[in-house]
C-alpha cells in the first residue's frame, strides 16, 4: 500500500492582505474529493483501487493548491518583507495539532502492539522516533523499525514535512522571486520530477520512503511553486469559467485513467507537470454558489483532519475487528473509514484543532498571526 498525497490542510477561500477577499470554493471542493480519494490508497479495497489507478497523483494536485493558496494569503506580505520566522510560525500553527493528533494515535497502535507481542521493536527506539516526530521531523533511518518510512507512526505526514520545507524555501526567496527566478525554479524542478519518476518507476506516488526521498523533493518544489506561478498569472490574464462539473470530471479522469506499467511513469510526470497545474487554474475560476457553494466549502474544511487521520483512524479499526474476530472485507473498511474519518475532521475541527490553533498562537514566540 502507498503512502500518498499531500497535505490538503489551507482553505482555498483566503484573502490577500490588503485586497479583497478571494474565494475558489470549487478548490476546496476538488480537494476534498481528493482527501477521500486517498483513501483507496491505503485500504484493502483492490476492486475500487483499480478504478482510480492513479489517486496518489491527488499529492501533487494538493502541493499545487497549497503554492496557488498559500501566494494568495501570504505572497504580497512576504514579498514586502515579512520575514520567514513568522511564516514558517503561521505554517507550523496550523498544521501541528492534527499532525499532532495522528501521530499519537498511531504511537498507541505500536504500543498495543508492543504489549500483545506482536511488535518486538525496543522501547528505546520507539523512544526516538516519538522525538523527532514530536519535533515534526522525520524518523532517521537508523533502525529496522519503520521499514524505512518517514513518519512510521502516520505515513501520510511525510507530505506535510515537505510541504513545510517548500514553505520555507518560498518564505527565504519571495521577495527576490522574480519571474525569470520562477521560471528557472520551473524547469529545473520539471527536470528533477521527471528524473526521479523515471528512477522510481515502480512506485507509484514515490516520496513516503527514505529510498525515494528525491522524488518528494522534486515533486514538491515543481508543483508548489507551479502553483505561485498559476496566482501570479492571475493579474495578466484569466482562465476561462467553465462550468464547475468540468474541472471536477477532470480531476476524476486523471486519477482514473488507466495506463499500462511501462508507460505509467510516463503517464505520472505529465499529469504533475501539465494536468494537474491546468486544474488549480481551471478551478480557480469556476464560479460555484448556493448548496454546490456550501458542500465544496464543507469538504476543504473537513479535508485537511481525513487525510491526516484516516491511516491511524482505519489502524484502530481493524485493531477493533481484530479483537473481536471480525473479518472486515475491503469495502466495508473503505466505507467505514470515510465515515469515521469525515466525522473526526468535522468534530476535531470545531473542538480541537482551532482551540489548540489559538493556544499556539499565544504560547509560541513571536507575534500572533492572523
Amino acid at each position: 500500500m502507498n503512502v500518498a498525497p499531500a497535505s490538503p490542510e489551507l482553505t482555498a477561500r483566503t484573502a490577500t492582505t490588503g485586497a479583497a477577499a478571494q474565494r475558489f470554493l470549487l478548490l476546496d471542493g476538488l480537494r476534498g474529493l481528493a482527501a477521500f480519494a486517498v483513501i483507496l490508497d491505503h485500504t484493502p479495497a483492490n476492486v475500487l483501487g483499480d478504478l482510480v489507478p492513479g489517486r496518489y497523483l491527488a499529492v501533487d494536485f494538493f502541493f499545487v493548491l497549497s503554492g496557488f493558496v498559500l501566494a494568495n494569503a501570504y505572497g504580497k506580505r512576504l514579498e514586502g518583507g515579512w520575514s520567514v520566522f513568522a511564516f514558517m510560525r503561521a505554517r507550523v500553527i496550523r498544521l501541528y495539532p492534527l499532525y499532532f493528533a495522528g501521530m499519537i494515535i498511531g504511537l498507541s497502535l505500536v504500543l498495543v502492539g508492543v504489549m500483545r507481542g506482536w511488535e518486538a521493536t525496543p522501547i528505546g527506539q520507539i523512544g526516538v522516533f516519538v522525538l523527532f516526530g514530536l519535533l515534526f521531523l522525520p524518523a532517521p533511518p537508523i533502525y529496522d523499525f519503520g521499514g524505512g518510512h518517514l513518519y512510521p507512526f502516520n505515513g501520510p505526514s511525510w507530505s506535510l514535512f515537505f510541504e513545510l520545507v517548500v514553505n520555507f524555501i518560498y518564505g527565504l526567496i519571495a521577495k527576490v522571486l522574480t519571474w525569470r527566478w520562477l521560471f528557472a525554479i520551473l524547469i529545473v524542478g520539471a527536470v528533477a520530477l521527471v528524473y526521479t519518476l523515471m528512477r522510481h518507476s515502480t512506485v507509484g506516488g514515490p516520496g513516503w520512503l527514505w529510498g525515494h526521498f528525491d522524488a518528494a523533493l522534486a515533486r514538491v518544489i515543481f508543483d508548489f511553486f507551479a502553483g505561485v506561478a498559476l496566482f501570479r498569472m492571475r493579474e495578466r490574464f484569466r482562465m476561462p469559467a467553465l462550468p464547475p462539473l468540468v474541472p471536477a470530471l477532470m480531476f476524476l479522469a486523471v486519477i482514473a485513467t488507466p495506463v499500462a506499467a511501462e508507460w505509467r511513469a510516463v503517464y505520472d510526470a505529465v499529469a504533475a507537470i501539465a494536468f494537474m497545474p491546468l486544474l488549480v487554474a481551471l478551478a480557480s475560476e469556476a464560479k460555484v454558489s448556493g448548496r454546490v457553494g456550501r458542500a465544496c466549502e464543507g469538504l476543504g474544511a473537513m479535508s485537511y483532519g481525513v487525510y491526516v487521520l484516516h491511516v491511524p483512524l482505519m489502524g484502530m479499526l481493524l485493531l477493533a475487528a481484530k479483537t473481536v474476530q471480525i473479518d472486515l472485507p475491503g469495502l466495508a473498511v473503505v466505507g467505514l473509514i470515510v465515515v469515521i474519518a469525515g466525522l473526526a475532521a468535522i468534530v476535531l475541527h470545531h473542538t480541537y484543532d482551532g482551540p489548540m490553533r489559538r493556544w499556539l498562537s499565544e504560547k509560541l514566540p513571536g507575534r500572533a498571526s492572523r
